[in-house]
């Protein structure tokens, strides 16, 4: 770093990787802040001798104490923050001296200090909870929950169909190496399965199961993918329609995004001769965030599903598990993160099937592209115990309000039976032909039913 750089770090104030310090802090005091700076990917810098609201340059009396003070901090830490030779300096700049370390981004390690693992969010240091520790860990080390040995399973509980399609979609190159190797060495070169070390028998890994198993939700139940579509805005009525999908992790984005498809509502604008179809939501911007959703999810946490919800005014794609340490939700949508999959292992089996993983890294900037294609608002991003990505549409939504008793009853019908007549509805609910008639066309006008037919033919369709 020079002193132009420096100058500009200062200029640009406090961020989620740098820190200024008015003078010469406790070794205590510093420790904690390099140990949440070690714990995120970009690392960090500390800058002794600036003002903190001010920006002003104050400078420190004994440059000498203070890095004597960030050489014990470092090594308070544990493990002990290795720091090169060049990530303490000292600088002389408008006549005041300042002393500067730079923290080194993250590799894997989970550091921890006076028995907290902190980490840097925005210009504060807070402590990471359970669930981000556990997180941590699932992603960075060698035990991570994709590489663990499915309980109870057998190398024959995956599909040779599966795997066939699998080698079919990888280049020429791999298919000859293939040929030269036994099936259980190809398995555990994709580790899809691995020794166990009890009984040194070669079981399926998760990430096996999940991408070749037969029926991997008997082992996993919480890999199942739940789509709902809900005919209000709050998901308070009944719903229009449910499904629980299993399958492998390819299956399960196809399934998902073809729920995502059969609900998109189509309109239509006259521009010349040529009419342009506008979708209500970009289908491509859906599916990424279904992949992104299904591929990066925490599966440690057992008993939470990939949950898609369908609403009236948008859509809510949940994946169970926060983003993870060091990873913030502004870095992300500014694109200023590089794409880090919580399950690598995952990632580059699905990478190697067409159509799949080929956005690596520009997910996001994918969906923001085409939601700004359509003229909708950007998507939103948000995160808890969950992440989740909200797409909204025009805002032509049906208040919960906005329907009554009989036309959701319709639209259970519809779900069930795949159209509806207008004296089924009668039928059904025993109201008149006129009052019937009235139902279901406000329904089709709200965009939660199609007619087709005319007259005593016209009957009506899921949109």
């Amino acid at each position: 770093m020079d002193e132009a750089t420096l100058r500009q770090l200062i200029a640009g104030g406090e961020t989620p990787t740098v820190e200024f310090k008015s003078s010469a802090a406790r070794p205590i005091d510093i420790a904690e802040r390099m140990c949440g700076m070690a714990n995120n990917r970009a690392g960090g810098m500390i800058i002794f001798g600036i003002e903190d609201a001010t920006r002003a340059i104050v400078g420190v009396r004994q440059p000498s104490l203070t890095q004597d003070h960030i050489l014990r901090a470092s090594r308070m830490i544990k493990p002990p923050v290795s720091l090169a030779e060049t990530s303490v300096q000292t600088w002389l700049l408008d006549g005041h001296t300042l002393v500067s370390v730079e923290v080194p981004g993250n590799s894997g390690r989970l550091y921890q200090y006076n028995g907290a693992c902190f980490v840097r969010r925005g210009t504060t240091t807070v402590p990471l909870s359970i669930e981000e520790i556990n997180a941590f860990l699932n992603a960075y080390e060698p035990s991570r929950w994709e590489l663990s040995i499915a309980r109870n399973t057998a190398v024959e509980d995956l599909d040779p169909e599966a795997l066939d399609r699998y080698f079919a979609s990888r280049s020429p190159e791999s298919r000859a190496r293939q040929r030269h190797s036994s099936e259980t060495e190809m398995l555990i070169g994709l580790k899809a399965v691995a020794d166990d070390p009890q009984t040194g028998e070669a079981r399926p890994t998760h990430a096996g199961l999940l991408m070749f198993g037969y029926d991997p939700q008997l082992y996993l139940p919480q890999s199942e993918v739940v789509c709902i579509k809900y005919a209000d805005t709050q998901g308070i009525r009944t719903y229009i329609d449910r499904k629980n999908f299993v399958g492998t992790m390819p299956e399960l984005i196809d399934k998902a995004s073809s729920f995502l498809r059969q609900y998109i509502r189509v309109g239509a604008t006259i521009r010349g001769f040529y009419r342009e179809d506008e979708p209500e939501y970009p289908y491509e911007a859906l599916r990424e965030a279904v992949v992104n959703a299904v591929v990066h999810r925490d599966y440690a946490r057992s008993g939470e599903t990939v949950r898609v919800f369908l609403y009236s005014d948008r859509v809510e794609i949940r994946s169970p598990g926060a983003l993870l340490p060091g990873v913030s939700l502004d870095d992300l949508v500014a694109l200023r993160v590089t794409s880090v999959p919580r399950n690598p292992v995952l990632a580059g089996l699905l990478r190697d099937l067409p159509g799949y993983m080929e956005r690596i890294g520009s997910g996001i900037r994918l969906m923001l592209r085409e939601m700004e294609a359509l003229g909708l608002p950007p998507p939103e991003f948000s995160e808890h115990f969950d992440f989740v990505v909200t797409f909204r549409n025009r805002g032509k939504a049906v208040e919960p309000d906005g329907l009554n008793e009989r036309q959701l009853k319709a639209l259970e019908m519809v779900r069930v039976a795949g159209s509806i007549s207008t004296s089924e509805y009668c039928a059904a609910t025993g109201v008149s032909p006129s009052t019937g008639l009235r139902d279901l066309t406000e329904l089709a006008a709200h965009g939660l039913l199609v007619a087709r037919g005319k007259r005593r033919a016209k009957r009506f369709y899921l949109p």
